[in-house]
C-alpha cells in the first residue's frame, strides 16, 4: 500500500487515520474543503474540494491505491456518482445500524455494486459525541437529556482509526464487516457521571422523553427526520442496550479504550479554562499553524478588529475564518516566532512574527503583529490586532 486517500481527514476519526497511516509509512492524500485551515502535517498532500464534488473526488483519487471513505451526510444522495470514482480498495466508515438500511446501508451496497475491494467498519456511538455536553458542563450543573437510561457501548475514535489503519496495512481484511464498540455499555446518565467525576463537579440530569426530546433536538438545529429517528433509537436503548463486541481487542491485540479513558483525555473541554490556559492554547495553535484549533478558543460572537486587514470589525468565527482564507491565498508559512502570552487579569497579549513565501512569485517576507485579547467564560470574546509590519496580502 503506497498512497491512501483520506476523506474526512480533518474530522474526529480522520485525523487519527491520517496519523496512523503516516506512522505505518503510508503516503497520505487528503481531500479537504480549505487546505490552508486543515492543520495536517506538511507531508500530507492536500486536495481542495468536497466529497460530494465529482471533479474534486476525481482529482483526489487519481493515482492512489486505496481510500478511507467517510460519507458526511444523513442521505446517500450523490453517492452513486462518487463511489465509482474511488480506487479499487475502500475502507468505509459505516455504522452499527447499517444492517437495518439507511444511508450507511445504501453506501455499503453502492460499494458492493461497484465491485470495490471493501472493508466496512460499523462502529457504535462515538465517545467524542459527548463533547456536545461540554457547554452545559461549563455553564452550570444541569444537563437535559433524552432518555438518560438509554445504554450505549461508546467507542473511542482512536480505536476506530486503529482498525481502519490495520485494514489498509495488513492483509486479509478485504470483504470483512467489523462491528466496533467500546468494552462496556453505559447509560447516558452513567456517561454524565463519568465526566463529572473527571471534572470534579456534580451534575444533575433532567430526563427528556418523546415530544420534549424531539423538540430539544429541533431547537439545536437538527433535521426533523433525524430528530425523530434519534429519539426513537434512544428510547429503544432503554430496554435493549447497544451490543458490546470484542472486535477491537481481537484486531489490535489490546483492550478497547474505555469511556473513562476518553473522558480523562478530554476532561479539560468540560471545565471553564483559565485565561492563562486559553492564552497558551491559542498561541500554541497559531504557532503550529493549526488555525481550526486556534479558532476553537474564540467565542461564537467574538469581535475582531484589525484595521490593516479589514476596514470594519469582524463579528463571529465564520467571518474571521473567511478573512484568514482571503489573507492566506497563495501563501505558505515557513516559520512563526512568538512572544508571550503576557497576562493581565482576563486579558492577554502576544506578538507573532510570521515568515512566509508567496507560492506564485516565490518571494519571502515577514509580518509582525501584536494581538490584544479579552477572555470571558473560557473563550476569547475580543481580539484587537496591531501590525508592526503590514500583512502580506
Amino acid at each position: 500500500m503506497t498512497t491512501v486517500l483520506v476523506t474526512g481527514a480533518t474530522g474526529r476519526v480522520g485525523r487519527h487515520v491520517v496519523a496512523g497511516l503516516r506512522a505505518a509509512g503510508v503516503t497520505v492524500r487528503a481531500l479537504v474543503r480549505t487546505p490552508e485551515l486543515a492543520g495536517l502535517p506538511p507531508a500530507v498532500e492536500l486536495i481542495q474540494g468536497d466529497v460530494h464534488d465529482v471533479g474534486a473526488v476525481r482529482r483526489a483519487a487519481a493515482g492512489v491505491d486505496a481510500a478511507f471513505l467517510l460519507w458526511p451526510s444523513f442521505s446517500a444522495d450523490g453517492a452513486s456518482q462518487i463511489v465509482p470514482l474511488l480506487p479499487s480498495r475502500v475502507v468505509y466508515l459505516s455504522s452499527l445500524s447499517a444492517a437495518e438500511g439507511g444511508v450507511w446501508g445504501e453506501v455499503e451496497q453502492l460499494l458492493r455494486d461497484a465491485g470495490k475491494a471493501w472493508t466496512f467498519l460499523r462502529p457504535s456511538g462515538f465517545a467524542v459525541n459527548a463533547q456536545a455536553w461540554a457547554g452545559d458542563f461549563r455553564a452550570g450543573d444541569t444537563l437535559r437529556l433524552p432518555y438518560p437510561e438509554a445504554s450505549r457501548s461508546m467507542i473511542h475514535e482512536r480505536d476506530i482509526a486503529a482498525v481502519a489503519v490495520l485494514s489498509f496495512v495488513n492483509p486479509g481484511h478485504v470483504g470483512q464487516i467489523y462491528e466496533l464498540t467500546g468494552p462496556e455499555a453505559l447509560t447516558q446518565a452513567e456517561q454524565v457521571a463519568t465526566i463529572a467525576r473527571a471534572v470534579g463537579k456534580e451534575m444533575h440530569v433532567v430526563p427528556l422523553v418523546e415530544d420534549a426530546a424531539r423538540q430539544a433536538m429541533l431547537d439545536q438545529g437538527a433535521d426533523p427526520a433525524l430528530a425523530a429517528s434519534a429519539v426513537s433509537y434512544w428510547a429503544s436503548l432503554v430496554d435493549n442496550p447497544e451490543p458490546v463486541t470484542t472486535t477491537v481487542a481481537e484486531l489490535t491485540g489490546r483492550p478497547a479504550l474505555t469511556f473513562a479513558e476518553w473522558t480523562r483525555e478530554h476532561a479539560d473541554e468540560f471545565r471553564i479554562p483559565s485565561t492563562a490556559e486559553v492564552a497558551q492554547g491559542y498561541v500554541d495553535a497559531l504557532s503550529a499553524g493549526r488555525l481550526d484549533e486556534a479558532l476553537a478558543y474564540l467565542a461564537p460572537d467574538v469581535i475582531r478588529t484589525a484595521p490593516l486587514e479589514s476596514a470594519t470589525e469582524l463579528k463571529g468565527v465564520d467571518a474571521i475564518r473567511e478573512n484568514a482564507r482571503r489573507l492566506n491565498t497563495n501563501v505558505e508559512y515557513l516559520t512563526v516566532e512568538t512572544l508571550g502570552p503576557l497576562l493581565h487579569s482576563n486579558h492577554f497579549a502576544t506578538r507573532l512574527t510570521f515568515t512566509q513565501r508567496n507560492t506564485t512569485t516565490g518571494a519571502q517576507s515577514q509580518t509582525t503583529k501584536l494581538s490584544l485579547c479579552t477572555v470571558e467564560s473560557g473563550h476569547i470574546t475580543r481580539e484587537d490586532v496591531f501590525y508592526h509590519t503590514p500583512p502580506h496580502a
